[in-house]
């Protein structure tokens, strides 16, 4: 989910406040159903952000190896659709309105599934629209200190030391199925290069957040500012990303740099589709991102990457996964753990007055980071 929906106060304590009771109710009352001889029809809940979404998409290709038959529906939300117009290997899209339950609970009865995974790691409501889908029989997290697991016929634990990747992986543990923690990118979707309106070489950047306290992920403004009049300088072209609600924030950003746009330097923030901005991942020389969906998405594109983390644990949420080829194409900056970053497990566990930590990494530090890649700028 975006800002609109995974930053509201309110949702995270409707969540709650409905969540936790009815699961408890409903443990109350329903035993748990043996596992079906057979699947015709699968379905995957993946009601997070862009970029968990991404991850998530990985057992796709694992369940249609398996069943090869049997028809997958992905169960999204409006919020993060755009993601499976870059993902192959299931057969329906269906869109859920996660933020009202009860139409939620509507749609999901309406595209009945013999199995239904849910990936949601920490979400009450989305374990109860599971729960009343009317699936034959459910797998999803037990997540410690969630109580949602009482949902589900089968459950795996959601674990806090590994990468999320291998969390979802597990969630195929009970079919008996390992996963090869690959997820399906559609490269053959992405747009022809020539469509490109920038200058190459060009650097993609992308400073904004999203989620709950975002801003304390993202890097001051002024050293964006810095970095890219240093790269178009060294001759390379800049391209600012983000999505609809940063066009603002990115027009006054390009504004401050002091480039019209144009071949040094074009905004794509609010503009361009999901699947254009996976095209300019592609192409770029590097890119340089804080930790959201767009980062992942270059990673899994194999995207030269310059990865900037504050409270999250790039162990847990970090662009190098396991199983990855593109490992030696990522470099990752930011405190650890024993310097007081790099804290956020489930993704809301902030202390009550948080220090502000992405000032921490210096505009020298992406530069040297962005020599590693054999890029000439000073």
């Amino acid at each position: 989910m975006g800002k609109a929906e995974r930053g509201r106060t309110f949702l995270r304590k409707l969540d709650r406040w409905i969540g936790v009771p009815s699961l408890w109710i409903w443990s109350l009352f329903r035993h748990k159903r043996p596992q079906p001889a057979q699947f015709q029809r699968i379905g995957l809940c993946v009601f997070a952000a862009i970029g968990d979404a991404l991850l998530a998409s990985s057992l796709i290709a694992d369940l249609k190896k398996a069943y090869p038959e049997s028809k997958i529906t992905i169960f999204a939300t409006p919020a993060n659709a755009v993601t499976f117009e870059l993902i192959e290997g299931y057969d329906q899209l269906v869109l859920v309105p996660i933020t009202k339950p009860w139409q939620a609970i509507s749609v999901m009865r309406k595209h009945p599934v013999d199995l239904l995974i849910d990936t949601s790691q920490w979400s009450r409501i989305g374990a109860v629209v599971a729960a009343f889908s009317g699936a034959r029989w459910t797998i999803g997290f037990e997540t410690e200190g969630q109580n949602r697991h009482f949902a589900y016929d089968d459950s795996v634990k959601h674990s806090p030391k590994v990468h999320e990747l291998s969390n979802f992986g597990a969630l195929l543990n009970p079919l008996g199925l390992r996963s090869n923690l690959s997820p399906p990118i559609a490269v053959s979707r992405l747009l022809e290069a020539n469509c490109l309106k920038i200058r190459q070489p060009y650097v993609v950047l992308h400073p904004w957040a999203s989620g709950n306290r975002f801003e304390l992920r993202e890097w001051p403004i002024d050293r964006w500012v810095d970095l890219a009049k240093r790269l178009i300088t060294a001759g390379y072209g800049v391209v600012i990303t983000g999505g609809p609600s940063d066009g603002d924030r990115a027009r006054i950003l390009c504004e401050q740099i002091g480039h019209s746009q144009g071949q040094a330097l074009i905004n794509l923030a609010g503009k361009a589709s999901l699947l254009e901005t996976a095209t300019y991942l592609q192409s770029a020389a590097a890119v340089i991102a804080v930790n959201t969906g767009t980062m992942h998405l270059a990673a899994l594109l194999g995207a030269p990457l310059v990865a900037l983390h504050g409270p999250t644990n790039p162990l847990r949420w970090g662009p190098v996964y396991p199983g990855s080829p593109h490992a030696d194409r990522t470099v990752i900056l930011g405190l650890g753990p024993n310097e007081g970053g790099a804290f956020l497990n489930l993704g809301f566990e902030y202390p009550v007055h948080p220090t502000y930590l992405m000032d921490q990494i210096s505009v020298d530090d992406v530069v040297a980071a962005l020599r590693k890649f054999s890029m000439n700028v000073s």
